[in-house]
């Protein structure tokens, strides 16, 4: 009887390791997971960081073109409303002669 309750003791401390082993690699496994769950969180908010710094550029940058197309579409207006200065024109005479050979008869 006694050699029954050592077996059996021995399994129950068997089975016990093997538990405590497998739940220890779980909570490495587990661990190893968060660890890259947080790596790709920090990746993803430093993309969409940068995407948003990337928005802010292109409405700068619109804005930017904008003013310079409205300064250059106002500058062309204003000339175009500008008169011009008139073209002095002069009248000029030019002469000639022409002499033409008389008849003999």
């Amino acid at each position: 009887m006694r050699d029954l309750l050592i077996r059996l003791d021995q399994r129950v401390d068997d089975g016990f390791k093997n538990i405590n082993a497998k739940l220890d690699e779980m909570n490495r496994r587990a661990d190893g997971h968060e660890t890259r769950i947080r790596s790709l969180e920090d990746w993803r908010t430093e993309v969409r960081g940068n995407a948003k710094g990337i928005t802010v550029g292109w409405k700068v940058g619109s804005i930017l073109v904008g003013a310079l197309a409205g300064i250059v579409g106002y500058m062309g207006f204003q000339v175009a409303l500008v008169p011009k200065k008139a073209e002095v024109k002069t009248e000029t005479t030019i002469e000639r002669s022409i002499t033409v050979p008389a008849k003999a008869h």
